[in-house]
């Protein structure tokens, strides 16, 4: 079975920032929506990449706790801020 675009995006955040912060003894990391589509290539897809990393089903895969989100809610400039755990 294939997975989702939005499995892919979560398993690229856990795999590129999340679990390389985490060995670094980081407890909080901010992940830019814009630059995870300019670093995968997605265009047009901006609420995908939003909505799956807003998403408790990423919070549970990536064992992270989403703080905050600043900006807008499905754009390039969003920024998603997790706690480490």
């Amino acid at each position: 079975m294939e997975k989702s675009q939005a499995d892919k995006i979560r398993e690229y955040c856990r795999d590129t920032r999340i679990i390389p912060s985490r060995a670094k003894g980081e407890k909080i990391i901010r992940i830019r929506a814009g630059d995870i589509r300019n670093e995968l290539g997605i265009r047009n897809r901006m609420p995908n990449i939003c909505s799956a990393l807003q998403s408790l089903k990423f919070e549970t895969f990536a064992n992270v706790k989403r703080i905050s989100i600043e900006g807008p809610g499905a754009g390039m400039n969003c920024v998603m801020t997790f706690e480490i755990l």
